[in-house]
């Protein structure tokens, strides 16, 4: 009788949990590789497997099935002796197949054993919704649903479907979480569903009820309330109504979920003349301090219902689709508002200056909008620390496509400029905030090799950047400068000069890999991504070509981080650029043609290579962005020669 081979083995579920691998195969996992000696005790690889997803239709165990567009990560463990292959078999059961795959590993490609879901036995057991994203999700909206049924009956004691809409507003963060959680990590318990909806109080005015100045600043706290409510359910209405359509016009599941619903929802709201009338309404019958939070969340509610019209969705959906162009380079934004400007980060205490609307979002949580904007990404920034439990001062700030500002996950929100434009505008336009800054974000296009963070770019460029993104602004004592080079704003001069301009990170947009606890501890895999921090966030600025600039000079110039503490310190290139550049800030000349022709030739050097080589927009548009860049140029030199006449 031929002795049978040993096999890798490679797990994506339960087995990749050491205590339920030993119970199985009476085998350990062990977290060194040098501790394991191939009979009893095995080191766990990672690796990926392509063309395959996981699902879990009984909300218990997981199954990898086929998808063309799928990525498995799990372990490679063996060589496993023949005799463990009964084992598993017993273990996984009538409803795995087993099959012989191929997975990449960090030293390549190998052969392994994979226990995947059988897909006809499936079937049998579950119906066709395992296999189906879409039945999933309304699954999923079916076992929330009653689980805020019970939520609310336990918390208000109303049973009224308008007040389960309202507990489900006052939960939007939790049901954001849960949805991510069961699609990352092929699914999650009822029990853990009711658990996480029944948690806690409902959010209300408990810590501020005594408070003279939250109770003067409510009537401004409680209208973005209730406009973040009404956003949020005509957002909402959108995503079901359309769904098919937004499909269609996304088709891309790496991007967020919710940015064309968003874009239509803000587009509706901005354009809709009786929003003030019916936030009025809302306010006039409703007391702070006798009503509770809920009661405005409900009143939202109904101002929603009444504003939502369903051709006016048509027709925004359709707008959206027709003026989309596309674009290869995944994108994202974070917008900041702030009534007192970088004020707010220079004096937390509020002891010089003080924001009279919203004393600089010091009550944000006391009001649910922590909750409330999660759609949009919204959260308190004070340029230290973006969650905390304790009511702090800072900007407002949208992350565009947040999937979590707890656990640090984002995807980004589109790969089309105008898009991109679009959302900055009509979120501007939406929050009745001074406007203050925009962090733009773009995926670094070859994620094979770490970037160059020090590469630095020309002064030519950098100028030109600053010219139409920087404020250029007449002081008070007449002279043109840039404000953002002039000011505290992204220059921070003690202890060590350094500004905000550009910085290169990594960002995750899943923790799914922590679905099971990891053998050893490692920080999930992301992608690199370059965000520029530098532009002034205003009405008469248009970022969709400064976006196709940004896109065009990453390409064609491969920028690093700029500027920090270190190169400053250590750079004598650097130091010198940051300086030259800081000098004409405050002493604007006019720029040259040349600097502009520099300038204009990396971005079309950038454009005629974003896909692979290839341009990923139509030779016109790459054209009319950049004689809108041309035309800004030529503008700033104008406002210098007028302002020197």
């Amino acid at each position: 009788m031929p002795q049978q081979k040993p096999f890798n083995l490679f797990v994506y579920g339960t087995l990749m949990n050491p205590s339920v691998f030993r119970a199985v195969l009476g085998k350990r996992l062990v977290s060194r590789a040098k501790e394991a000696d191939d009979v009893a005790a095995y080191y766990p690889r990672k690796a990926i497997l392509d063309n395959f997803i996981k699902i879990s239709p009984d909300n218990t165990y997981q199954y990898a099935v086929p998808d063309p567009q799928g990525r498995i990560r799990g372990f490679l463990i063996g060589q496993l002796p023949q005799e463990c292959m009964a084992l598993l078999r017993k273990y996984e059961g009538k409803n795995y197949s087993k099959r012989t795959v191929e997975v990449q590993t960090k030293e390549g490609s190998e052969p392994a054993v994979a226990f995947v879901g059988n897909i006809k036995q499936l079937e049998h057991s579950f119906g066709y919704e395992f296999n189906d994203h879409l039945k999933q999700e309304i699954l999923l909206e079916e076992k929330i649903d009653e689980a805020l049924k019970e939520t609310e009956k336990e918390k208000l004691k109303t049973g009224e479907a308008l007040a389960r809409r309202a507990v489900g507003e006052l939960r939007g963060d939790k049901i954001r979480d849960l949805v991510r959680v069961h699609f990352e990590s092929g699914g999650i318990s009822d029990y853990a569903i009711k658990h996480s909806l029944k948690e806690k109080p409902i959010r209300d005015f408990t810590r501020i009820l005594k408070d003279p100045e939250a109770s003067a600043l409510a009537p401004n706290y409680l209208d973005m309330v209730v406009r973040q409510v009404v956003f949020n359910q005509i957002e909402d209405r959108i995503r079901k109504d359309f769904r098919y359509e937004i499909d269609h016009i996304m088709s891309d599941g790496s991007y967020y979920d919710r940015a064309i619903s968003s874009l239509a929802a803000l587009r509706i709201i901005n354009s809709t003349r009786n929003l003030n009338a019916v936030v009025t309404d809302c306010m006039s019958d409703l007391v702070f301090g006798k009503d509770h939070l809920v009661d405005f969340v409900r009143c939202a509610i109904i101002a929603a219902d009444s504003l939502y019209n369903y051709q006016s969705a048509k027709r925004q959906i359709e707008f959206i689709r027709s003026h989309s162009d596309g674009g290869f380079i995944p994108m994202g934004a974070e917008v900041e508002f702030s009534n007192i400007g970088h004020s707010v980060i220079d004096d937390p205490k509020g002891e010089v200056l003080r924001d009279r609307s919203y004393d600089s979002f010091l009550f944000f949580s006391d009001f649910g909008l922590d909750i409330l904007t999660w759609k949009l990404g919204g959260h308190i920034d004070d340029h230290h620390e973006k969650v905390a439990g304790r009511p702090r001062r800072g900007f407002f700030e949208l992350a565009l496509g947040n999937l979590s500002i707890e656990a640090n996950l984002s995807k980004p929100l589109t790969s089309d400029p105008w898009v991109i434009n679009q959302f900055i505008q009509e979120t501007r336009q939406f929050y009745k905030i001074a406007p203050h800054s925009i962090h733009l974000s773009l995926q670094v296009r070859s994620q094979h090799r770490k970037p160059d963070r020090d590469r630095l770019l020309p002064l030519s460029v950098l100028k030109c950047l600053f010219a139409i993104a920087g404020a250029p602004t007449v002081n008070l004592d007449g002279k043109l400068i840039i404000k953002r080079l002039m000011s505290d704003e992204i220059i921070s001069i003690a202890p060590t000069p350094r500004m905000m301009f550009s910085d290169i990170s990594m960002r995750r947009s899943t923790d799914a890999d922590e679905a099971y606890p990891p053998i050893s501890p490692a920080r999930v895999s992301g992608r690199y991504v370059q965000q520029f921090k530098f532009l002034a966030l205003s009405e008469d600025i248009n970022y969709e070509p400064i976006v196709m600039a940004l896109k065009g000079l990453q390409i064609s110039l491969l920028p690093g981080s700029f500027l920090t503490a270190y190169q400053y310190k250590n750079s004598r290139k650097h130091r010198n650029r940051f300086n030259n550049l800081v000098e004409w800030g405050g002493n604007v000349e006019k720029l040259s043609i040349k600097e502009i022709g520099e300038f204009l030739n990396y971005i079309h050097e950038g454009l005629y290579k974003e896909r692979r080589g290839k341009p990923a927009h139509s030779g016109a548009y790459i054209a009319w962005s950049l004689n809108q860049l041309n035309d800004m140029l030529e503008k700033f030199n104008r406002l210098i020669k007028n302002n020197g006449d």
